[in-house]
């Protein structure tokens, strides 16, 4: 049952190139950017910042540069994912 379903899924998912970016834009730039500077302030607040709280900008301007890169990211996936399917069966990987 589970392989059948899976089938399907696949099946339904013509280029798979264009979800993996996807997939990718989203999960790896939340994993390797954005979280990490959030746990790492969540970890060490209040107390342990350093002077004047300079790792807590340095985590915002790293988390905010995760931001930039994820929305720009996902935007160029789902662009292409678009473009794809408005040019049919022409879609290049």
């Amino acid at each position: 049952p589970k392989f059948s379903f899976l089938v399907i899924i696949a099946a339904m998912i013509p280029n798979l190139g264009l979800v993996i970016s996807l997939v990718g834009a989203v999960a790896s730039t939340a994993l390797s950017v954005i979280f990490p500077p959030i746990c790492e302030s969540i970890t060490f607040w209040p107390d342990s910042l350093g002077r004047y709280k300079w790792q807590l900008i340095l985590n915002l301007l790293i988390i905010s540069f995760g931001l930039y890169v994820f929305i720009a990211g996902t935007t160029l996936s789902v662009s292409n994912i678009v473009a794809c399917f408005e040019n049919g069966a022409k879609c290049n990987d």
